[in-house]
This record gives C-alpha cells, structure tokens and sequence, in this order.
C-alpha cells in the first residue's frame, strides 16, 4: 500500500500571485519575497499564538489554494480558492506570504494523515527526511524553511532536477517490494535503496511546530467557512 496525497496547485499558486500581483521582474519578484521572508523570521521566534484556530497569521491573510480545485486531502467536489483577511494594509508581500502559507499548510495535512498511517508501526516524524524536487521549492529558500518547519523534519533538496522525484520513489518501493518477493516475505520492509544527491539541506525549528499546527486548524476553519458556497460539479 502506498500512503500519500497529491496537490493540484504547488509552484503554481506562487505563479499565479506573481502575475497578479505584477511581479513579473526578478528584482520585483525577490524584493517581495525577501519581505515575506522578514516577516517569517519574526513570526517563527514571537512568543507561541495559543490553541485559537482564528488567530491571525503573521501576515493577517489566509488563503486557501484551491485554485485548480482540491485533491489531497478532502477532495471536495468544486473547492475554489479563497483569500481572507484583506484589509487597506494588506500588500504584495503579505499575500504571496499567505500563497507561500496555503500550499504548506495542505502539505502538512497530508503529512499528517501519513503519520498517523504510520504510527502503528512505530514511526517517529522526527526521525525522518523528506526528499523533495521541483523548481519552483528549489529556487526558495523561505519555502524550504517553512516546510522543514512545519514537517519537524530534516529537508533535502533533491540535485538531480532532471528526474521524477515521486515518480523515481514509487520505482524505489516497487523494486524493493519485489525483491522482498523473491525472498520469500513480500510484508518485508522495503530495503532498496539509490544514493541521493543533496542540493541543501534544510533544518526545522523546533520552536515552530506549534505556530504550524494552529496554523493548519486555522485555514481548516476557513475552508469549513467557505465550502458552502463550492458548487459540487
């Protein structure tokens, strides 16, 4: 069995608020990042938010990005996206924050429901790596941040772009499922491993967990508010 869950919109949300917001030099483009970068520092050492599902973000905008719809992990028949907390202060910098925000966020769900499949087994979250590719996380380091954070757990930028990154795992697993086969004991864990090529490595900090942990209950929330407006088709 393969546990998991799939996004439809990842680097293309960040794409889409960088046309929107009319980003579209790189001087632009990392000047607004650089902002979201800065507000992500103070946000990630202030002082714990409390178990309130509404409290605000660093950035006073949640967004859900639901953009080309919703797979992974409800998948709620027309979920359309949603920007909330606008005010006259709001900038470029605090909604492309907010898309930054979206994406790990319906990551950390997803990461969630994968531990506690898990976690019979044994499994311990901290003790493990996620291996991740693509262009649009590999150009950010505020984005790798975040995901470290929110995860609990060491990342690694994948060095070979080239390739598949999910695609070459799922190979892995099922090259390891059936040589445990020929063995004899197909339950066997999987034990075929390919040497990986580490672009950066990124570290998560241990005091963030909590603030991502809130922070998913509150973009639920969100998402529980809006739905009754999603056409089902």
């Amino acid at each position: 069995i393969l546990v998991g869950g799939a996004l439809t919109d990842g680097g293309s949300v960040v794409e889409w608020a960088r046309s929107l917001l009319n980003l579209q030099s790189d001087e632009s483009f990392g000047a607004c990042l650089e902002k979201a970068s800065e507000m992500y520092a103070v946000h990630s050492t202030s002082p714990d938010p409390g178990p309130n599902p509404s409290s605000s973000p660093p950035s006073g905008v949640t967004m859900v990005p639901f953009l080309s719809g919703e797979r992974s992990t409800g998948f709620r028949g027309g979920a359309r996206a949603c920007i909330s907390g606008l005010t006259r202060e709001t900038t470029p910098a605090h909604i492309m924050y907010a898309c930054l925000e979206s994406v790990i966020l319906r990551l950390g769900c997803v990461m969630k429901l994968v531990n506690e499949a898990r976690s019979s087994e044994g499994y311990i979250p901290s003790q493990g790596i996620i291996v991740a590719s693509g262009n649009a996380l590999g150009r950010s380091p505020l984005w790798q941040q975040m995901l470290a954070d929110c995860s609990s757990m060491d990342l690694i930028i994948d060095a070979d772009s080239s390739s598949e990154g999910s695609s070459r795992g799922v190979v892995m697993m099922v090259a390891g499922a059936l040589f445990n086969r020929e063995l004899g004991n197909p339950l066997a864990t999987c034990n075929f491993e390919e040497p990986l090529l580490i672009a950066h490595r990124t570290k998560p900090n241990v005091t963030a967990q909590e603030r991502w942990r809130v922070a998913i209950a509150r973009q639920e929330f969100l998402i529980d508010a809006v739905s009754s407006t999603w056409n089902d088709t």
